[in-house]
């Protein structure tokens, strides 16, 4: 009897963690082949850089690749590093290399055959074919297989319009913010977990310019506890989104009162997130994302305790500036980029000039502007289809795609961020885990 063939695309820490466990189940091991236009199959865009000031913002106790080996990464991080580093927030480049040894170590598992193929090449289209599908590359090869998970990790993140008249530098443009003159000052568009990394690279060197970060609300990610007796978040899913995120509110203050970290009040409620989340309705989810979704973002997605005091500290100098408000316009002038600025709040618009413009607003999940090939022809042949939210694709419980009319078909599945509107809690290492390890089941 022949195997069962499934082709993974993208192999990045979605990807590669689905991989892990396929290969993890010993005879019933599928053959896989797995697909990434990068140079190196692991890290992905999130890991693949190798500035050791950017640090991962979840404690390496709590980043094992494998449901089977909970504490396999603090162990492969002790043994490089010394002593106990379970508690610790490594470096993500650090991370980016555990991965890719990880899959290593799952395939040399299996010494009597060789059932994981690695494929360097662009997926651009995915059709199905009799009882399988058929995966197209940009350079013309055909992959065929029984079943196809869609791991495609964190997209490029999009220009906001107002900058898009100037020449914008990536966030993850490691060589172009290297080149970034320390004597002038810079904006960064953002100022979230990608802006922290920024400016962890920019003022490595001694700066005399400023760095201003800009957001709507101004509003940056709080820094993670000390580890605390564990405290248990509630949130009431029969009551309405309003009353319940009061409740949520509530208990962590009167958790805050006794003299413990709020934080783990968030950290409680993580498991129980996709439930609530998927326990909403679509209007409700569009109205938590339009006005809330910001806070939620900077008490869950927290900087490592390292990173928060050098932003204080950077802060405090004024060596950076955090604006509330919006671009209003960018434009050139001479060697300068002039920025006109509002307030948030105020008809008032002030003017400055800058040497860069760095876009940190984050991957972007919304489908309807992706230029990725792929994406763009699994929508135009409605074998896809994007979540109500316009947060990625919808799919069900098990993570099977929802093509245009609302089926699922048992062909294609969906892993990682690209699932952020459905379950919500999709782009960190541990949902990304438990996922990986259910869908190599239901595989």
């Amino acid at each position: 009897m022949s195997r069962l063939r499934i082709a993974i695309i993208g192999g990045g820490v979605s990807g590669t963690a689905l991989a892990v466990h396929l290969l993890l189940r010993g005879a019933q091991t599928p053959d896989v082949t797995l697909i990434e236009r990068g140079r190196r199959i692991g890290p992905g865009l999130a890991y693949g850089g190798s500035d050791q000031a950017h640090l991962l913002n979840v404690r390496a106790n709590n980043l094992s690749i494998s449901d089977h080996k909970p504490d396999d990464f603090s162990r492969w991080l002790s043994k490089r590093k010394g002593g106990d580093q379970s508690k610790t927030f490594a470096p993500r480049a650090l991370y980016g290399r555990y991965v890719a040894e990880a899959l290593q170590r799952a395939e040399g598992a299996h010494w009597f055959r060789r059932p994981l193929k690695r494929v360097r090449g662009d997926a651009v289209a995915l059709r199905r074919e009799g009882e399988g599908v058929e995966i197209t590359l940009a350079s013309g090869k055909t992959i065929p297989a029984d079943k196809a998970v869609l791991a495609l990790g964190n997209p490029a993140a999009i220009v906001p319009e107002p900058i898009s008249s100037v020449e914008v530098i990536d966030a993850w443009d490691a060589a172009a913010i290297a080149r970034v003159p320390s004597n002038s000052d810079v904006l960064l568009v953002g100022t979230g977990l990608t802006m922290v990394d920024v400016v962890l690279s920019l003022s490595k060197r001694p700066r005399s310019g400023t760095i201003y970060a800009l957001s709507h609300r101004g509003l940056t990610p709080h820094a993670h506890a000390d580890i605390p007796p564990a405290v248990q978040g509630t949130l009431a899913q029969s009551a309405p989104l309003s009353a319940a995120l009061s409740e949520l509110r509530n208990v962590a203050r009167g958790v805050h009162e006794r003299g413990e970290p709020w934080q783990h009040v968030v950290d409680g409620l993580r498991k129980a997130t996709p439930t609530l989340w998927r326990g909403l309705t679509s209007e409700q989810q569009l109205r938590f994302l339009r006005h809330a979704r910001s806070y939620w973002d900077i008490h869950r997605h927290r900087a490592a305790p390292e990173a928060a005091a050098r932003i204080a500290d950077l802060r405090k100098t004024g060596k950076l500036r955090i604006l509330r408000g919006e671009v209003v316009s960018a434009g050139a002038a001479g060697r300068y980029i002039q920025i006109v600025h509002r307030q948030r709040g105020s008809m008032v618009r002030h003017r400055f000039d800058v040497a860069n413009v760095i876009n940190c607003t984050g991957a972007s999940q919304n489908l309807a502007r992706s230029r990725d090939p792929l994406v763009m022809q699994l929508l135009s042949d409605g074998l896809v289809r994007a979540h109500a939210t316009g947060l990625g694709l919808d799919v069900n419980d098990d993570g099977g795609v929802l093509d245009a009319r609302g089926a699922a078909d048992t062909r294609l599945f969906a892993l990682g961020p690209i699932t952020q509107g459905a379950f919500w809690e999709s782009t960190a290492v541990p949902e990304i885990r438990a996922r990986a390890a259910a869908l190599a089941a239901i595989l």
